[in-house]
């Protein structure tokens, strides 16, 4: 009698061992997880995820900015290049011949009626694009404060060039005898002001692409979350 108590005794010994055990390891004794472990275990892996997509996030728009900074500087750079090899040309606007004189008005009012008014009505069907993208993101809960910020600048920049061109139209002589008599300072002024125009266009452009590439992130955001959220799924599942 005492043999089979003692071994009674060992064998409820080894059970409420095994029962520690398996509590330690985050299970029941029938195998299955316990529900406040597998809960902790998801909410750390959604705040890594979280915290990834926040740092991806701020690597990207730092690089955006980076990006926008060497095109701007490039585009200044250039243009005071340009300035320099004006000054050698209004120069020779004082002996130029009256012919080319009138031609060059002519090639001036076609730049401003024609070529920029197309490169204008191109960069402005964009914006309407893009604006009608950033709204249905922003229904769907998407943080596109940054898409905004940019394709605002692009508008910005737009409207410079707008105003600019304004300016060049006031400053093209009406008539061939008008045209004739351009002093080298209206020349120079022509020549400068179609330079940033057409500079302040380049900037709209690109901050165009740069809306684009926002948008771009926030749907790979949007997609590594869905997949983030199909692991959790299957994983309380399992």
């Amino acid at each position: 009698m005492k043999k089979y108590l003692s071994l009674f005794v060992l064998l409820a010994m080894v059970f409420a061992f095994n029962a520690v055990a398996k509590a330690e390891d985050g299970t029941s004794s029938t195998g299955t997880t316990k529900p406040g472990f597998r809960g902790e275990e998801l909410k750390e892996r959604r705040d890594e995820f979280k915290n990834q997509v926040r740092e991806n996030r701020d690597a990207f728009r730092e690089k955006v900015k980076t990006e926008r900074k060497t095109f701007v500087d490039n585009l200044k750079s250039r243009r005071e290049t340009f300035k320099t090899e004006l000054k050698a040309k209004k120069e020779e606007w004082k002996i130029l011949k009256e012919d080319k004189k009138v031609e060059f008005c002519g090639k001036a009012k076609e730049m401003v009626t024609r070529r920029f008014e197309v490169a204008i009505g191109e960069v402005t069907k964009a914006h309407t694009r893009l604006e009608e993208v950033i709204s249905k993101l922003k229904t769907n809960g998407k943080d596109t404060a940054s898409a905004e910020a940019a394709l605002k600048l692009s508008k910005d920049k737009l409207a410079e060039a707008k105003t600019k061109l304004a300016d060049i139209k006031k400053l093209v002589p009406e008539g061939e005898n008008v045209c004739k008599n351009m002093t080298p300072e209206t020349f120079e002024k022509i020549k400068i002001s179609a330079r940033e125009a057409r500079d302040l266009l380049k900037e709209a452009r690109e901050e165009i692409h740069n809306t684009i590439k926002e948008i771009k992130n926030l749907r790979t955001e949007k997609s590594a979350s869905d997949d983030a959220n199909k692991d959790e799924d299957k994983n309380e599942n399992e």
